[in-house]
């Protein structure tokens, strides 16, 4: 299987567009506290809040993470057609942050420019983006210049390939709340295939008593943030996990955008499902080239244009690196680490 090249860099210029939920929290405070990343600017989209609770959430967040000066530009709540899905309050609670009385934000997110047009100035500019909640934000931007994505990077927390899905049978929530958005979004021409971070990974990779005693402890800033809305989410969040194991999906994103090396990845074509089936929001990920290649035959060896190998009709979905395996002692260890930990190896 093979893994995302790692790029040597002194610093990453990244956007995040995310819907202000707990595991966003983990992996915006994760991500302040990289030297090797510029946060240049954060966005928000309705997901697990609507947008203007996400956008006053992730001031919370940027604040609590001693990043008060990066800007928050409000975006829109996904668009229909989208399948009906209640908001998660029994995962994020009632304000997205677990409900435990965070203080409000010194300051409000900025209200004259709209997320669109900062998403596609930042895309132009070369910054990497990192999608933690519903691809709606992107996939505006994305109609309004799609030539903006040519000379960008995506790394998207949603998906699944083998896992089935989290809000839907088989649809993952970033991609069921809005699959229009996501399709477009995958499809655009980015300049490498985006990363999907999964459930596949998300699921493997968690978090265990120890990474919550390790937060309970509260001996960093970081860690006295994140306990309380960790806590509420632990209640919930893992009932599609091994017994006593809790995912945090956008932490491992946000480590994989900066560490691409902890994922397994193949390129395999992706499509969104957005026929309005028991489907509906399903990224459909074209497994077979793999079993092609077992068998020592490439996909590249069709009969017959859009065919594969075997003479079935070959993948016609967009090219995506899809994280299929995880180092799971990196991502835990990493969390310690955040809590106060000493770290156990090189963490860059």
């Amino acid at each position: 299987m093979g893994r995302v090249a790692r790029e040597e860099r002194a610093s990453m210029r990244l956007v995040i567009d995310s819907d202000g939920g707990i595991d966003d929290a983990a992996a915006i405070v994760w991500l302040c506290g990289r030297p090797d990343v510029e946060l240049a600017a954060v966005t928000a989209v309705g997901g697990n809040v609507e947008v203007r609770q996400a956008a006053r959430n992730l001031r919370v967040i940027l604040e609590a993470a001693g990043r008060a000066d990066v800007p928050v530009y409000v975006g829109a709540d996904p668009a229909d057609p989208a399948p009906r899905i209640p908001r998660p309050v029994f995962i994020h609670g009632e304000d997205g942050l677990g409900d435990v009385g965070l203080a409000d934000p010194l300051r409000g997110a900025d209200e004259d420019t709209p997320a669109v047009e900062v998403l596609i100035r930042e895309m132009r500019r070369g910054a990497s983006l990192l999608t933690l909640g519903p691809l709606t934000n992107l996939a505006a931007a994305l109609r309004a210049d799609a030539a903006a994505a040519a000379s960008s990077r995506l790394t998207l927390m949603g998906g699944s390939a083998r896992a089935q899905g989290n809000a839907r049978p088989s649809a993952e929530a970033n991609v069921a709340h809005d699959p229009l958005a996501a399709a477009t979004a995958i499809g655009a021409r980015w300049a490498a295939p985006p990363v999907m971070v999964g459930l596949d990974v998300t699921h493997t990779a968690t978090l265990r008593e120890a990474e919550f005693a390790a937060l309970a402890a509260r001996r960093t800033a970081a860690a006295a943030f994140l306990d309380g809305p960790l806590s509420f989410y632990r209640r919930n969040a893992g009932s599609l996990c091994a017994e006593g194991e809790t995912p945090c999906h956008d932490l491992l994103a946000a480590m994989a955008l900066v560490r691409p090396d902890i994922l397994g990845v193949e390129t395999l074509p992706v499509e969104v499902d957005t026929g309005g089936s028991a489907a509906w929001g399903q990224t459909v990920v074209d497994l077979r080239e793999l079993g092609w290649r077992r068998r020592g035959e490439p996909a590249a060896a069709v009969v017959e244009p859009g065919r594969g190998p075997d003479g079935n009709e070959a993948g016609v979905g967009a090219p995506v690196a899809v994280g299929l395996t995880v180092d799971v002692d990196f991502f835990r260890a990493a969390v310690r680490e955040l809590a106060g930990e000493p770290a156990a190896g090189p963490s860059s």
